[in-house]
């Protein structure tokens, strides 16, 4: 497996919106380590931080594609987006489906795993499942 460890958290600050930008919103943290975020005097840890700079090609490389990686070696793999509406979860997770830079991290997934298939030994064969399943104001 990619890692030691099997459950990494991460968290990504993602970008302001045209509408934050227009209204003059500021983001509320700040970045006093490379794996750590404030609010306010609280400090948070994670395993890795996504500031807003950070593409969704980079989020994806450094988040999810070991996960790719580890699922075709035949284990099991979940990601896990959780925040508060507006947070980013759907901008991280599925971005702009149809511009390739903005796509998020599930179509990103969904190409590498049919890439890394196609290019195998065309005697393997495979049985993909995935589940998805949004929750949407606590229903």
């Amino acid at each position: 497996m990619a890692d030691t460890c099997c459950i990494r958290v991460v968290c990504r600050v993602r970008p302001l919106n045209s509408k934050e930008i227009a209204s003059g919103s500021e983001f509320v943290t700040t970045f006093p380590a490379e794996k750590a975020v404030a609010l306010k005097s609280r400090v948070f840890q994670f395993d890795h931080v996504f500031k807003p700079d950070f593409t969704q090609s980079q989020v994806y490389t450094q988040s999810a594609l070991p996960l790719v990686k580890d699922v075709l070696s035949g284990y099991n793999a979940t990601i896990f987006a959780y925040g508060q509406t507006a947070s980013g979860k759907t901008h991280t997770m599925e971005g702009d489906l149809i511009d390739p830079e903005l796509q998020g991290i599930t179509p990103r997934i969904i190409n590498e795993i049919f890439e890394q298939i196609y290019a195998m030994d065309t005697n393997l064969e495979f049985h993909i499942k995935v589940s998805y399943f949004e929750l949407y104001m606590e229903k």
